[in-house]
């Protein structure tokens, strides 16, 4: 699991911006401040992009969804309630849109594709990421979601929880069960992970 966890960070990396920072910056867009909504957007966009696309597994279906969350994270700023986790309001946003994208059984681009617009220059890297989405696409968009937000974004389990509407024992079953089932597919190519109990 470390080497799916690692490949997917090293290939996707997102800013981490002080929640202060961008507490003040909320505070004064809805209070019409145009430079701080601005630079608050600019800010979040390629973590809330970042985010879509460990979502989906898909470089244009990501951008799709992170545009959309984009807007309705400034639609609704002023909803944002001052003192609570603004990360994760953010992402049940990006979420949900996700979860009616795939609902409405979009097509994604193949998983080639997306690789490639991932990692460019490193072949065997662009190999692993291509065989980690493909094993990811057995899970179902819960199991999805929890293992992103808890083992990629590095979210605790209640915070998941949060995210996703859910108790957060529900939360750390979905992530486990999900280790479980990317192990076995990804022990298929790496015999490895198979023997790591």
């Amino acid at each position: 699991m470390t080497m799916m966890a690692a490949t997917l960070t090293a290939a996707l990396t997102g800013e981490d911006d002080q929640r202060t920072d961008l507490e003040r910056l909320v505070s004064d867009a809805c209070s019409g401040d145009r430079a701080a909504l601005d630079r608050f957007l600019s800010l979040i966009q390629v973590r809330v992009f970042t985010f879509a696309f460990r979502l989906t597994g898909n470089h244009a279906t990501a951008e799709d969804i992170s545009q959309e969350a984009m807007f309705r994270v400034c639609c609704n700023l002023n909803r944002y309630k001052p003192g609570t986790n603004l990360w994760a309001w953010i992402y049940r946003i990006t979420m949900r849109l996700a979860y009616d994208l795939h609902r409405r059984k979009e097509h994604f681009e193949t998983l080639e594709e997306t690789a490639r617009h991932t990692v460019e220059d490193d072949v065997e890297r662009r190999e692993q990421m291509r065989h980690v989405l493909e094993a990811m696409t057995v899970l179902t968009e819960k199991e999805r979601a929890a293992l992103v937000l808890i083992d990629i974004e590095g979210m605790t389990c209640r915070e998941a929880a949060a995210v996703m509407g859910c108790l957060k024992i529900t939360a750390r079953t979905r992530a486990a069960h999900a280790r479980k089932k990317l192990r076995h597919e990804l022990s298929r190519r790496y015999p490895e992970l198979g023997e790591q109990r």
